[in-house]
């Protein structure tokens, strides 16, 4: 496992994936530390989601944004992968970490680039190629589910205010996926300009006029 240097840690391939693994996740208790390192069927919930983009053959260098608390629970989880893996401290939010991921990636340059989160560990081969089939050389690719809970908004006084469509309406997924270089620059750009409040890269792409194409999610 190396840390961010321009060092190439995986084979190379023209896609890169950044893993989001910063978060503390405090709801989900703290018995095995962070959420991402509680287990699943024996295992670290991280050590499934590297499992599934590592053994994809499309799949280059993968970057894994971390906690500076978390470098020990990371090797374990990670076992025999560990040696593919870029790792970088993360930031105060998952704009911040997914800024510095994709900075590590500078070196590899990958053309298209996946961004998921760590505590998402079911995502499947089909689902990943979905996405990446979706990516353009101008636009990005956002796996998502049709919205089919009824929708409420909720008035100043705790009333319902109204029923709120649903028609059109998409539950965002991960992995995002884009091309590198023009999520790089959004990145970038939101973070010298001080915007900070993207909830993840659709909608700091959306913020940069790149288009980004729904496909199909997985439930």
């Amino acid at each position: 496992m190396s840390e961010a240097s321009g060092k190439q840690a995986s084979p190379g391939g023209g896609i890169g994936v950044v893993i989001v693994a910063a978060g503390r996740g405090a709801r989900a208790g703290q018995a095995d530390g962070p959420k991402q390192y509680q287990r699943i069927g024996g295992r670290a919930v991280i050590a499934h989601t590297l499992d599934i983009f590592l053994s994809h053959p499309l799949i280059g260098p993968v970057v894994v944004a971390i906690h500076a608390d978390d470098a020990e629970l990371l090797q374990r989880a990670a076992g025999a992968h560990a040696e593919r893996l870029i790792t970088v401290i993360g930031g105060p939010s998952r704009q911040a970490s997914v800024r510095l991921g994709l900075l590590a990636l500078r070196d590899q340059a990958p053309e298209k680039v996946l961004v998921h989160d760590a505590v998402r560990p079911f995502v499947d081969a089909g689902l990943i190629d979905r996405t990446i089939e979706a990516i353009g050389e101008r636009h990005g690719a956002l796996p998502a589910l049709p919205v089919a809970d009824t929708l409420k908004r909720e008035s100043a006084t705790g009333m319902i205010d109204e029923t709120v469509s649903r028609a059109g309406l998409h539950a965002a997924q991960t992995p995002q996926g884009f091309p590198f270089w023009p999520l790089l620059a959004a990145h970038e750009k939101a973070h010298h300009l001080g915007k900070a409040e993207f909830t993840d890269d659709a909608a700091i792409a959306e913020w940069a006029q790149i288009p980004v194409r729904i496909v199909p999610g997985s439930p």
